[in-house]
Parts: C-alpha cells; sequence; structure tokens
C-alpha cells in the first residue's frame, strides 16, 4: 500500500489534512501518516478533534524546538527527514502554509518525494505575511496544485504552472465544518454564557496584535454601547479593555464551542484570516482588520469585508449589519461543498 503523509502545525491546517485522513483510512489505497508539530498545550484539543474524525490514532507527532522561524523551521527540517526515511511516503501534503507545512514541503523535494499543495494558489500579496512567503515556496516545490478557490487557478497559471499540475477540487476546511458543525450544533455553550444567538458580537483578535490597538479599544467601546461583544481569550488586564465595562470576557473555547459561537453571533470583527471560509459558509458577516486576503472569494461573493484599520469603514459596516440593511444571503464559492477531500483522493488513487 502507498504511504501519504499530511503535515500539520496549526489548527487550520490540521482542519485541511484531516478530511484525506478520514477518507484514505476508507478506502484504502494510500496508508495516512498524520505528521503533527504539536506543543504539549495543544494535545488535549488534537485528541478531542482527531476523535471527531475517527482518527485519533493515526498521529505522529514533531517535537517542536521554540526559537526564532529560522531555528523553528531547521529543526522541523531534520524531524521531518527522520520521519520520511523511516516510512518512505509516496506522497507528501502540507495542510496550511505554517512553519511546519514549509520544513515539510522542503524536506520532501529536497529528497525526491513529490509534494502535493492543498488550497494551492491563494495569495494576500503581503511579502510582510509570513504565510505568504510559505505559500509562495510551497507552490513552487509542488508536483501537483490542488485549488480551493478560483483565484488560485488564476494566480498559478500567471506564475506558469502548467495546467495540467492545478486541480480544481475545493476546500478541504470546509469538508471538517460539514463533519464537526452537528456536534457544534449540539454544544451548550450559548446556555452556559446566557446568550441568545444573533444578540451578541464575537471579537477575536490576535493577542500580539499591536499596531492599531488605540483603534481596536475605540471600536471596542463603540460596540459594547450596542450590543454584547464576546472577547475570548484575551486576558483581563489587556489594555484594549480601558473604558469598555460592557465587554464579556471568557476564556479561549475548544473549538467546537468555539465554532457555536461564531454560528450564533450577529457578526465577527476579527484582525485573523482564520475563519474566513467558515464564516462565509455559515453566512456569517465577517469584518477583517486587513488591508488585503488570500481568499478573495470569501470578499467578492461571501460574507467578507476588510475593513483594515479604517474606523469610518468599521463603524460604516456595523451600523449596516445591525440595521439588517446588508444582504443577508451571500453565495458559497464553488466545490466548497464538503466533498474536496473526496475529489483529491480520487485524482491520487487514479494515479496509484
Amino acid at each position: 500500500m502507498k504511504k501519504i503523509v499530511l503535515i500539520a502545525q496549526d489548527r487550520a491546517a490540521f482542519l485541511h489534512v484531516a478530511p484525506l485522513v478520514s477518507v484514505f483510512r476508507k478506502n484504502g489505497v494510500f496508508e495516512p501518516v498524520l505528521a503533527r508539530a504539536l506543543s504539549p498545550g495543544n494535545r488535549a484539543e488534537h485528541d478531542a478533534l482527531a476523535a471527531a474524525f475517527g482518527s485519533p490514532d493515526a498521529l505522529r507527532v514533531i517535537e517542536l524546538e521554540p526559537g526564532s522561524p529560522a531555528v523553528e523551521t531547521a529543526s522541523l527540517m531534520l524531524a521531518f527527514e527522520q520521519l520520511f526515511n523511516e516510512i518512505e511516503p509516496d506522497f507528501v501534503a502540507p495542510g496550511g502554509h505554517d512553519h511546519a507545512s514549509l520544513a515539510g514541503a522542503l524536506t520532501a523535494a529536497k529528497m525526491g518525494i513529490p509534494v502535493i499543495s492543498l488550497d494551492a494558489g491563494l495569495r494576500s500579496y503581503d511579502r510582510a505575511e509570513p504565510e505568504e512567503i510559505n505559500r509562495l515556496v510551497i507552490d513552487s516545490v509542488a508536483a501537483l496544485h490542488f485549488v480551493s478557490e478560483h483565484s488560485g487557478l488564476y494566480n498559478l497559471m500567471n506564475e506558469g504552472v502548467a495546467d495540467e499540475r492545478i486541480l480544481f477540487v475545493g476546500n478541504t476546511a470546509i469538508d471538517s465544518l460539514v463533519t464537526l458543525i452537528a456536534e457544534a450544533n449540539e454544544s451548550s455553550v450559548l446556555e452556559t454564557l446566557s446568550l441568545a444567538p444573533k444578540k451578541f458580537i464575537t471579537v477575536l483578535l490576535k493577542t500580539e496584535s499591536s499596531g492599531n490597538r488605540d483603534l481596536f479599544s475605540k471600536v471596542l467601546e463603540l460596540l459594547a454601547a450596542t450590543s454584547t461583544v464576546l472577547l475570548p481569550g484575551i486576558p483581563a488586564s489587556d489594555e484594549l479593555l480601558s473604558g469598555a465595562p460592557g465587554l464579556r470576557l471568557i476564556d479561549m473555547p475548544g473549538y467546537i464551542d468555539l465554532l457555536r459561537l461564531l454560528k450564533e453571533s450577529a457578526f465577527v470583527l476579527t484582525d485573523s484570516a482564520e475563519f474566513e471560509a467558515e464564516l462565509t459558509v455559515m453566512n456569517v458577516p465577517c469584518l477583517t482588520l486587513r488591508q488585503s486576503t488570500a481568499r478573495p472569494s470569501t470578499v467578492e461573493i461571501g460574507t467578507n469585508v476588510l475593513v483594515a484599520p479604517d474606523e469610518e469603514e468599521i463603524l460604516k459596516r456595523v451600523s449596516l449589519i445591525l440595521s439588517g440593511k446588508q444582504s443577508e444571503k451571500t453565495l458559497i464559492p464553488e466545490k466548497w461543498d464538503g466533498a474536496a477531500a473526496k475529489r483529491i483522493a480520487e485524482v491520487l488513487e487514479r494515479g496509484a
């Protein structure tokens, strides 16, 4: 039986490869090996999510060596070299654009193992974003490019990738959403927090963000005057909270509970790109405090609005959403239907 190593570090990358682990195990053509770079604090969440996909035992843990991006990537490359020598995979598929995905792709390419790029061709065109560099490098060494949206097709063709190496299959993260949403719908987190559906706003901010703290603080204060504002994972000592007593702080919930909170939010305000795709499919308005996105489909036909660090634009969009004047229904990008992993497996199995 042929072997395929699927690589993940952060949660987003795991949610891209987990459906593939399930499909390969079911089909029996490829033996999937999930190699995940994990810190001890992330193991519990991993185990809970892996169980939901029926693959709690398909895991090889790669130990993370804390340090600079270069140190981390180098140590991960050494770990992947050892792993690949041990199991001799026929393919390596990085799940995301994190350090482990980059390290695994580079190591495989150096060892002559074909690399499969999932979510291929995404571009934010912001070279200051670490993930953008990783996307470019992973795509540059890939033998096959599985594309999740039309922008990926155009980008790869413009970069000179041969047509026969580009396959439009859809977004495997939406496969994960389809798998997990039923469990999320049964979550009691709203009752626990005494929240009514669509009567609160969820704000997800990177705790390390610092460039627009004054703007964030002012916007949060204004939002708290109009609605309940939920702030998961922000410590009470954070300066963002000064002058905004109406904000509700909670510990960062597990992924299933977080998914329920996002689904039931009136809208989401965030400076992260992590949930753009899921929010579009769940039809939840998202205001993203960024100037670019690697997923333009979520802006062009979905719920996502890039508001950058622009207070006037943020407040304008908030007013439209809360007044019900923003379009209530958006489109779901093509092939974001929960069957992307099956399509990828069919392509690989035809050549097996």
